[in-house]
């Protein structure tokens, strides 16, 4: 039998061992300023395996974009900056100002 998880997204994202793990989460707003995640499952793979999903990932973004239902932002990031990888062990969903910037994308 196969489960559908409904996700909001992820959390928790690390990297042990060539395994990449994460949580799906749920958010509800608790408040009109809070809100609160909840986790929903969890998801283990390979470096291969998150690689083939990036790919995948990024033709249904590329897709969207073209069709006009989201609309991408750019980074606002010094070049040199943005040239030079950032190393973050485990890695983080958090938006700190020294993480790597990964802008959402808006609906139009």
């Amino acid at each position: 039998m196969q489960t559908t998880i409904y996700a909001d997204g992820i959390s928790n994202l690390t990297m042990l061992e060539g395994i990449v793990r994460f949580d799906l989460i749920n958010i509800t707003q608790t408040t009109e300023n809070a809100r609160t995640a909840k986790t929903v499952g969890s998801v283990a793979m390979s470096v291969p395996a998150l690689l083939r999903t990036y790919t995948e990932l990024s033709g249904v973004l590329n897709k969207l974009i073209e069709q006009g239902v989201v609309k991408k932002t750019e980074a606002q990031q010094p070049a040199a900056a943005a040239a030079q990888p950032t190393a973050h062990a485990p890695l983080s969903t958090t938006t700190s100002a020294d993480a790597a910037v990964i802008e959402p994308l808006r609906l139009s």
